[in-house]
């Protein structure tokens, strides 16, 4: 009976150590920082898809920003990646379906998909969206719904387009005496994707500051109805520069607007870049109007993460670093580079507003 007593007395200190191994054990499935939040790199709960516009990843625009902004986030937060390339503006309305099936938040990329988001998240009410440069849009409306779980991520353009308008106003006010590669008639040139408000935000700033810099100043505004065919982005700016001697191309057309760079150089004039730095296309591409897709995603990312989503953010702004212009090239002389910082210290103390809308 001593040796049964002892036996029991071993079976119960092996059962309190099991126990204790077990509780030790119960954290090692994520890790902990010194505060005992888990850590960035754990797998994340929460599911998040990007839904591109047709432009798709490769556009060297705001497509392939929002996947930058995407990555950064899925680095941090660990959850699957779910991206849907839309090749048809026909399939807006599956891809969004799709994403918001499998997803907690859908990152929807583009201006175009207003419509159909409208449609979708109002399917998918417990699902969130947010849309870069667009809201939702009830078919037939004009104005931007106010849905609950839609957050509209938009950007001030127009002080973007503004900073890189007075680089050029101020070039073409130089002339060909301080700058022999101009072609000497006064006028430069937009090229457009399409008539929406994101481009005409952009227009509508470059136009008015390169008028406000110099009036005489002839600002030609073109469209080529496409996002991702260089082509015809390409014979738009060959049209400015052969028939109107603009000898500045501000491309606004994605893809296709790849382009218009390219007709720029081709011919021996200077371009610039829209959305995203563009200087590495050509030595011709003097600045670039930028806008920070990558920090609107990731920081819409970040709130939804940490509970935070909200349908109303604020507008990404030049004050904010929501937009600006990349660094000038050696062919823009220091007055122009002046010109620009002067122009944005005014818009960001509120004493120069351009406006949304082409003068």
């Amino acid at each position: 009976m001593r040796r049964l007593g002892d036996l029991a007395r071993v079976a119960s200190l092996l059962t309190i150590f099991a126990m204790l191994l077990t509780a030790c054990g119960s954290t090692g499935g994520t890790t902990s920082g010194s505060n005992g939040n888990t850590s960035s790199n754990s797998q994340s709960a929460k599911k998040v898809a990007l839904v591109t516009d047709i432009g798709g990843l490769n556009d060297n625009g705001f497509n392939h920003l929002s996947y930058t902004g995407y990555s950064k986030a899925k680095a941090q937060y660990g959850f699957p990646e779910k991206v849907i390339q839309t090749q048809s503006q026909n399939d807006y309305v599956t891809n969004l379906t799709l994403a918001a099936q499998s997803s907690d938040l859908v990152i929807v990329v583009g201006f175009l998909m207003n419509t159909p988001l409208d449609q979708v998240a109002k399917q998918f009410p417990n699902k969130k969206f947010a849309t870069v440069d667009g809201c939702a849009t009830a078919a037939g409306a004009s104005n931007c719904e106010s849905l609950p779980n839609v957050a509209p991520l938009l950007f001030k353009e127009q002080e973007a387009g503004c900073l890189v308008g007075a680089i050029a106003g101020q070039m073409e006010l130089d002339g060909k005496a301080k700058i022999p590669q101009l072609l000497g008639k006064n006028t430069v040139g937009v090229v457009g994707g399409q008539s929406i408000p994101p481009v005409n935000r952009y227009a509508a700033g470059f136009k008015y500051c390169a008028q406000k810099v110099d009036p005489n100043i002839n600002v030609l505004i073109n469209y080529s109805q496409d996002f991702t065919n260089p082509a015809k982005c390409k014979d738009v700016a060959l049209s400015q520069i052969n028939q109107h001697q603009a000898d500045i191309i501000f491309q606004l057309a994605g893809g296709c607007g790849v382009g218009a760079l390219d007709a720029a150089d081709q011919k021996g004039v200077f371009g610039i870049g829209g959305d995203a730095d563009q200087s590495y296309l050509h030595a011709s591409v003097i600045t670039s109007a930028m806008k920070r897709v990558d920090t609107a995603v990731y920081d819409t990312i970040r709130d939804f993460e940490d509970g935070k989503f909200t349908n109303n953010p604020p507008k990404f702004d030049l004050a904010h670093d929501g937009v600006g212009y990349a660094p000038p090239s050696k062919d823009v002389p220091a007055d122009a580079k002046q010109k620009a910082e002067e122009f944005a210290a005014q818009i960001k103390s509120g004493a120069l507003v351009p406006p949304e809308n082409i003068p």
